[in-house]
């Protein structure tokens, strides 16, 4: 193999791949990526038998080949050089590097050892703005469980039914949903696993165009023409989690979102062993207060709107900050749905996103 690639083209497609490489020391293969030279642009592939990525960069071609290079030697050498054009060849398993001011040499191993990522299959497919797929799974993730106990929950559940796409996460303590319209529809429900919700949110970071979707049996595939990526999908049946949901409030109150953050984090600091904060309401004031029996208590208040009776809970402080900071309007409702019932956060005139924390015993 040989090529003349553009340095910063080759640095951008090693940041996506080089993230799903596994350290697997009883399969060395895997700590690799595999280069190889197809349709006049240059395919870089990584797996770790649970998420396998292709994406693939224009470069000149003057001999076909394929090998599979170390990938922390690899990315790192050339993340450092700063010459703007690489030339790459290969002689058997070595691959010689080449810039007008830096020159190596990497052993590499044999492509033929590498996995087989498997190929696309538009059994199920639609296409979605990358932003939209980004924000939706960034609206959910936090309340995905850490715990395998339950395998189901350790992911992102996606119900898409028409042109309408449910995005939903739960750890038994706090339920995140967010709604998403579709241009095309499908109707297919699956679960997402925590590391590959991680990795697209990654890999879209700086996207905006659409993206092709595409599910099948024990499979999601994400593809445009620069990349494909293709993860495993846990196998279970997800909670009916809208019966979670409460339907009617008791009261509810709108307030500044970012007030109520930073009342929030002055009341964490005197928060208990459990992160409990306590959350009263008036007329027209909002009391957020913390008592701890080793360093104090506090005491704040800010202005709010308050609609019904006025309500008093203990809740979570972690789990509300992870509620807030995904709300994207400048001020936030709070629906209090009675005593030992969830509480929950909308933003204001939003009907599309929804969060609900489980009260602790006060």
């Amino acid at each position: 193999m040989k090529i003349i690639i553009n340095h910063n083209k080759l640095l951008t497609a090693l940041r996506v791949v080089e993230r799903i490489v596994s350290r697997n020391v009883s399969l060395p293969i895997l700590s690799a990526i595999l280069l190889r030279t197809e349709n006049g642009r240059l395919k870089l592939s990584a797996t770790n038998l649970e998420i396998g990525v292709n994406y693939w960069v224009g470069a000149k071609i003057d001999e076909d080949g394929e090998v599979a290079v170390p990938a922390r030697i690899f990315s790192d050498f050339i993340g450092n050089i700063t010459d703007e054009k690489v030339i790459v060849t290969t002689s058997k398993n070595v691959i010689s590097i080449n810039s007008e001011h830096y020159k190596t040499q990497i052993l590499g191993m044999e492509s033929k050892d590498f996995p087989i990522i498997p190929k696309v299959k538009k059994e199920t497919s639609f296409k979605i703005n990358s932003q939209a797929l980004k924000m939706s799974l960034i609206s959910v993730s936090d309340s995905m469980a850490l715990s395998e106990t339950r395998p189901e929950l350790s992911g992102v559940y996606v119900n898409i039914s028409g042109n309408k796409a449910e995005f939903a996460a739960t750890d038994s303590f706090r339920l995140s949903e967010k709604i998403t319209v579709l241009k095309e529809g499908v109707n297919k429900s699956v679960i997402v696993p925590r590391n590959a919700v991680v990795e697209i949110v990654r890999m879209l970071e700086n996207a905006d165009e659409e993206i092709s979707v595409a599910i099948s049996e024990n499979q999601i595939f994400l593809y445009n023409d620069d990349f494909e990526f293709v993860s495993r999908l846990i196998d279970g049946r997800y909670p009916d989690y809208k019966k979670v949901i409460p339907e009617k409030f008791i009261s509810l109150v709108r307030v500044n979102k970012g007030e109520f953050e930073r009342n929030i984090r002055m009341a964490s600091i005197f928060s208990s062993n459990i992160s409990d904060i306590k959350i009263r309401t008036a007329k027209d004031l909002m009391e957020v207060s913390a008592k701890n029996s080793d360093c104090g208590d506090i005491t704040s208040h800010l202005a709010c709107e308050l609609k019904n009776k006025p309500f008093e809970i203990s809740v979570n402080y972690h789990y509300l900050l992870d509620g807030l900071k995904v709300i994207p309007t400048e001020n936030v409702i709070v629906e209090f749905t009675g005593e030992g019932s969830p509480l929950v956060l909308r933003g204001d005139n939003l009907k599309d996103q929804t969060y609900v924390i489980m009260p602790l015993r006060s």
